[in-house]
């Protein structure tokens, strides 16, 4: 709603919206009409060309890249989306004190961890272009070795990002498996549990995870920054 009513904005600093809604005032006034109805009639234009502005503009601005559906990539994310929406009932839910601020933790780590995975499956998207295009050239080329190098350095590229990737949708998985084993045990009226050992075990994950990500990213934005 904000940013359509920036572009309304901007539609009214539009010097053809004010020439438009001039014309029509100017017109209201020769045929007879008083000069405040002029006026109503070149305001209402003015609103119209700023609805009018505004809606266009909409079609005009960049949408988010998507992810190719079907993909390996593609598929990891999904994984995570799942984990993470676990995470949040997890979170929404009556919860012992030794796992409330823990499971919120790792629900925003989640939601951190998902950000970053798209990017990582949009850079192995791109790789997965290049290498589409680099064994083009090596079909019309076979006998050149330096291309048949270059195919394997980004199939070995791509294969470093999958792997990594992963790897930590797993470290994920692994956590949500802990919170939930942590959250049940905590709960247990008259039965001896290590939750304090636990909760300490989650929170180690939890900052590895958030390592894993963040060198996750760097190597997303490096692969991207070469294609």
């Amino acid at each position: 709603m904000a940013s359509f009513a920036a572009r309304a904005l901007r539609s009214l600093r539009d010097p053809w919206s004010l020439v438009v809604a001039g014309i029509g005032a100017g017109s209201a006034w020769a045929v007879g009409l008083p000069v405040g109805a002029a006026g109503l009639v070149g305001a209402g234009m003015l609103g119209v060309a700023a609805v009018v502005g505004g809606a266009v503009r909409k079609d005009d601005e960049p949408r988010p890249v998507q992810l190719r559906p079907g993909t390996v990539q593609y598929d990891m994310v999904q994984t995570l989306q799942g984990y993470r929406a676990d995470l949040n009932r997890l979170t929404s839910g009556p919860q012992a004190p030794a796992v409330g601020v823990t499971a919120r933790e790792a629900a925003d780590a989640a939601a951190e961890a998902e950000r970053v995975a798209r990017n990582v499956a949009l850079a192995v998207d791109a790789v997965d272009e290049a290498l589409s295009r680099a064994r083009g050239v090596a079909r019309q080329l076979p006998g050149s070795a330096d291309v048949q190098a270059t195919v394997q350095r980004i199939g070995e590229r791509r294969g470093q990002l999958l792997t990594k990737l992963h790897d930590a949708v797993g470290e994920v998985g692994e956590l949500y498996a802990r919170l939930l084993e942590l959250s049940t045990t905590a709960g247990l009226v008259g039965v001896e549990t290590d939750a304090g050992s636990r909760a300490a075990d989650v929170n180690d994950s939890l900052d590895a995870i958030r390592v894993v990500f963040a060198e996750l990213e760097t190597d997303a934005t490096r692969t991207r920054a070469m294609l």
